[in-house]
């Protein structure tokens, strides 16, 4: 997300503009709460993961008041434009508010909870941190011989994250909520795979508890079967460069939208495209 911001103070600033980061997402733009940054100041941010300028989770913004106290906010500011950087949650706000400023979306989610995309700032570093933890294991099963693991990743509600985290892995046995596994099969494979270290299963969060898996697991093979849960710190991968280079491709692509008076998502693709399509006001807001 803070390459986004990276990207969209340079485009703003080659237009002769200004920008203002919002502090605490819809929350903050209702509160006001905005200051300039520069350029400068956004690329320092560049290596950090998550967004500097913070987040929220705001209800509010469902209730016509929450919506009038955000376009107060907008006209109070004196925004010409406004870049929303996530996932669903957020797009749908940006649709809240897109009949009173031009509003710029950048998908930015590992749940992979929003069409129109074929790839999401932090997905590719997401992933990696995975892959980390994947290679850990493997070196510690090579150590260990006898003994299986399950890796749980975050991605909820669907299984698009452990699927890619296994694919990448070469990992064959991967529960996620949308098919059917055998847990019989799957202790199989693991009894062959424990005297090379490559006993690993991916888990969506989405499935269950790892540990439950794990517990199952090692009672219908005889192994020691150990759970990791990679959890919230999954989110805070250090971004890669991927994320780093198209995050900054798609805030530059976000402003020149803006700057044209139109309302866009901006779509993303691994070979660095980025295509804005119009971003429809929504009628009801649905958040």
């Amino acid at each position: 997300m803070n390459a986004v911001v990276a990207g969209a103070c340079e485009q703003v600033e080659r237009l002769g503009g200004r920008a203002l980061g919002i502090h605490a997402g819809f929350a903050g733009l209702a509160g006001r709460d905005a200051e300039p940054i520069t350029a400068l100041q956004a690329r320092d941010h560049m290596h950090e993961p998550g967004t500097w300028l913070g987040t929220s989770r705001w209800p509010q913004l469902r209730e016509p008041e929450g919506r009038l106290a955000c376009r107060n906010a907008i006209g109070a500011l004196a925004l010409s434009g406004l870049l929303v950087i996530g996932g669903d949650g957020s797009t749908n706000g940006a649709r809240a508010l897109a009949d009173a400023v031009p509003v710029a979306v950048v998908p930015a989610t590992i749940d992979r909870d929003l069409d129109g995309t074929d790839l999401t700032i932090g997905t590719d570093s997401a992933i990696g941190y995975a892959m980390d933890a994947v290679d850990r294991l493997r070196v510690t099963g090579r150590a260990l011989p006898g003994r299986a693991f399950v890796l749980q990743t975050l991605g909820a509600p669907n299984g698009f994250l452990a699927d890619a985290v296994a694919t990448a892995a070469g990992i064959d046995d991967v529960l996620v909520p949308e098919r059917p596994f055998d847990l019989d099969a799957i202790g199989r494979r693991l009894v062959e795979l424990s005297v090379s270290g490559s006993a690993i299963v991916v888990m969506s969060e989405a499935v269950g508890d790892a540990v439950r898996i794990a517990e199952d697991l090692a009672s219908r093979t005889g192994l020691r079967v150990h759970p990791t849960i990679l959890g919230h710190a999954q989110r805070a991968a250090t971004p890669s460069a991927l994320d780093r280079a198209l995050g900054q491709a798609a805030g530059r692509a976000a402003v020149r939208a803006l700057a044209a008076g139109e309302s866009s998502f901006i779509g993303l693709t691994p070979d660095g495209a980025v295509a804005p399509v119009p971003l429809i006001p929504a009628a009801t807001p649905s958040l």
